[in-house]
Parts: C-alpha cells; sequence; structure tokens
C-alpha cells in the first residue's frame, strides 16, 4: 500500500518553491506513495495541481494568529492518516510541525528553499527550538545548507541536500518561437536580447538592474532587454522604461508561463539577486543554453559557475553588471561557448529527475 505524503506549503503563487511543490507533487512514483497538497493561502498552482490529478487543499489562512486553520489541519493530517509531513517555507513548517504533534505523524521533513538576506532570527530560533520533531532537514543547495547550519547550530546529520531540478527538455530553444517574438519586436537575429525572470523586488535586485541599463544607455551603448515578472517594483520599471536613458529598449512582459519562448528570444539572462536559495531561472536558462550573468551570493554560486557556464560579479554593483552585459553583448563567441557548457551542467547535475528519484530515496528510508 502506498504511503500518503503530504506537501504543506505557505502558498501557492507561481514562484520557485511553490513550483517544486508541484513538480514533486506530480511526479513522485504514484505505485509507492500517495501525494496531496495542503497550502495556508491560495494560488495559481493550485490550478496546475489539481489539473495534474493532485489533491488540493487551501485553508484559507487570514492571519498569523487564526489559529482555527491550525486545529483544521490537524484534523485534515490525522483523518487522512498522513504517514509523513514534507512542509516548505517557514509558516508553513511553523503551521505543520504543531499540525503533526496534534495529529500524531510520526515523520515530518522541512525543505529550506533560501539562504534568507532578510534579519529573521526567529525563523532560525523555531528550527533549533523543534529539530526533535524534524526528521530531516532537506536544503536546495550545499550553500544554503552551509548558510542555515551557520545561522542554526543544528548538527550536520539531520540535513540533506537535495538540488533543485527542471524539465531539461521543456526548456530547450524553440527556434520559431524566437524569429516569432523577435521580429514582433523589431529585432534583427543579431541584435542582442538580455533577459530578466523573477519577480520585481528587492531581492531580486531590480534597482542593481535598472542603474546598469542607465550607465549603458548614458555610455552609448543601449541594451535591449526583457522583463518577465510582476512584483512590487513594477513600478520602478515602468517608470524606467517611461523616461530613463535605455529606457525605450527595455520591454516589460509581466508575468507570463510561457518561460521557453523568452528564453529561446534572448542571448543571455540577468539575474542580479540579493541573495538567493538556488536560482531556478538560472537553472533555467542552463537548460535552455543561454550563459547567465548572476550575482555570487549563496545558491547561485551552486548553479552558475565562473567563465564556465555564465559570468558572476558581486551584489549592488550596477556597474559590474554594465560591463557582464557589455561582455556577452560584443563576444557571440564567448555566449556560445558559456550557454553549451551551461546545457551540459543542467542536463548532468540539475535534472529533475534527479531531484525527484532524491526525494523518493529519502521518503522510503525514513518510512522504512
Amino acid at each position: 500500500m502506498p504511503y500518503r505524503i503530504c506537501q504543506l506549503i505557505t502558498e501557492l503563487g507561481p514562484a520557485g518553491a511553490e513550483r517544486c511543490v508541484y513538480e514533486l507533487a506530480s511526479r513522485l512514483d504514484k505505485s509507492r506513495f500517495t501525494v496531496e497538497v495542503i497550502a495556508l493561502c491560495g494560488g495559481e498552482v493550485a490550478g496546475w495541481l489539481r489539473r495534474a490529478g493532485i489533491e488540493v487543499t487551501v485553508l484559507g489562512v487570514r492571519g498569523k494568529w487564526d489559529a482555527i486553520k491550525l486545529f483544521r489541519l490537524a484534523r485534515l493530517l490525522r483523518t487522512r492518516q498522513i504517514d509523513l509531513l514534507h512542509t516548505h517555507l517557514f509558516h508553513a513548517d511553523l503551521a505543520g510541525r504543531f499540525a503533526a504533534i496534534l495529529a500524531g505523524v510520526d515523520h515530518v521533513i522541512h525543505t529550506v528553499h533560501v539562504a534568507e538576506g532578510r534579519a529573521r532570527p526567529w525563523q532560525f530560533a523555531f528550527a533549533r527550538l523543534m529539530q526533535r520533531f524534524c526528521d530531516r532537514i532537506v536544503c536546495v543547495s550545499q550553500n544554503v545548507m552551509d548558510f542555515h547550519r551557520r545561522k542554526t547550530g543544528i548538527k550536520r546529520s539531520l540535513y540533506k541536500v537535495i538540488h533543485n531540478g527542471v524539465d531539461i527538455n521543456a526548456y530547450s530553444r524553440d527556434a520559431d518561437a524566437r524569429k516569432r517574438i523577435r521580429d514582433n519586436w523589431q529585432l534583427a537575429e543579431d541584435d542582442f536580447l538580455a533577459a530578466f525572470v523573477g519577480r520585481l523586488d528587492y531581492q531580486k535586485g531590480i534597482s542593481t538592474l535598472l542603474e546598469a541599463i542607465t550607465q549603458l544607455a548614458e555610455k552609448g551603448s543601449p541594451v535591449n532587454i526583457v522583463l518577465a515578472g510582476a512584483g512590487p517594483q513594477r513600478k520602478a520599471v515602468e517608470n524606467h522604461i517611461a523616461s530613463a536613458p535605455g529606457g525605450s529598449l527595455c520591454r516589460l512582459l509581466g508575468f507570463t508561463n510561457d518561460i521557453r519562448s523568452v528564453l529561446s528570444a534572448a542571448d543571455a539572462l540577468v539575474m542580479p539577486s540579493r541573495w538567493e536559495g538556488f536560482g531556478l531561472s538560472a537553472l533555467e536558462a542552463l537548460a535552455a543554453g543561454l550563459p547567465v550573468i548572476a550575482t555570487s551570493v549563496p545558491g547561485l554560486r551552486e548553479v552558475v559557475i565562473n567563465n564556465v557556464t555564465g559570468i558572476l560579479i558581486n551584489p549592488d554593483d550596477p556597474a559590474a553588471l554594465a560591463a557582464a552585459i557589455q561582455t556577452l553583448r560584443q563576444n557571440p563567441e564567448i555566449r556560445k561557448s558559456l550557454g553549451k557548457a551551461g546545457a551540459s551542467r543542467a542536463l548532468c547535475t540539475f535534472s529533475i529527475e534527479k531531484n525527484i528519484r532524491a526525494h523518493e530515496k529519502l521518503y522510503a528510508d525514513i518510512l522504512g
């Protein structure tokens, strides 16, 4: 009889951790594991999961003191006889640990998706206090594990590194999409186009990117760039497009699910994040054969190898970002070499199949 697994996550917006939950829930071996997803709050990924045949429950938590939903969560875990609860993101872990205790769930694991750049001491204190109620802490990169251990002081044996993965074939370059999009944007085949894919917020270094674009324009080298994403700094991007030097060459798509077409149209990805846990957008670009300009922060350093699959720069350094963009724009052979190495690295190291098999083994080791 299959083991019953519950993936519990804070919300189901289409961001990195939520997409990881979708891949895991939809790809686990159904002969060995029955999977359902519970979210404290809803989002678009709930629809993805339901279309994949996964049972989804959205609790509709309205605030941190919504204790009634905690008891509902515990009741769900108990009545559905969950064998293992797998939590993702802090608030889901906070609710999940207590609910698991109330429901008598014997096994809990938690995935840490980010090396948190903001001051969040209570999160690490909670992890340290509640470690005896957790079978394993999964980290999406070695850098995230090292960071989390430094902050919590938890022993190494409680940790397991399982790298994120993507479906490599889903990001292979689409020549027809490239031509269609570039024709629509009035770009010739040899016009350089950089892409940013991600949330438009402080973490992702949007202000650094906008300043780099301005610097290039002021030096007489404006760059074509497309930004695919939504978030709280959308207005700043719109203002840049409307009035800043180089703004006329920027295109803001907003949120899009068709990342493959965006990457097919582009010649490089820029990812000037201030912190990351892994950087799925960087991995998707590698899978598409694109060179990546990224910041040398935990997580990204594990995905992008400097001068092998991309260029690493310091965070909050628009001049370095501008210089890296200029380097790739002026050297198509370097772009080709980095892109080829990146595609090979994505296939060999970060396939979704490796990620799923590693989770299945971890579940079996804990439950068996």
